[in-house]
């Protein structure tokens, strides 16, 4: 799969319902997660920092799709530089 196939793909996939479900669902568990630290004065340290890391691990998850779309458009952007001859140097 090309890069600009694969762009095309990850931008379909964000445009599309299921991915709307995957983004409501990890936000609901975002703020379940903050709200089981907030409502739990006597949560030990490591359950507080079990929950952080959830809250971190769903936060990429939500992120991944445009750090991958960023990644694909400057592999793009450098791939139609090389193929331009006015770019190269002699």
């Amino acid at each position: 799969m090309t890069p600009r196939e694969q762009l095309k793909g990850l931008l379909d996939l964000q445009k599309s319902p299921g991915w709307k479900v995957v983004t409501d669902v990890m936000g609901n568990e975002v703020v379940a997660a903050a709200m089981a630290i907030a409502d739990s004065p006597n949560m030990s340290l490591d359950e507080i920092n079990f929950r952080r890391g959830a809250i971190w691990a769903a936060k990429q998850l939500i992120d991944l799709p445009i750090k991958i779309q960023l990644k694909l458009e400057n592999e793009l952007a450098l791939s139609a530089k090389d193929d331009n001859p006015k770019s190269r140097r002699a």
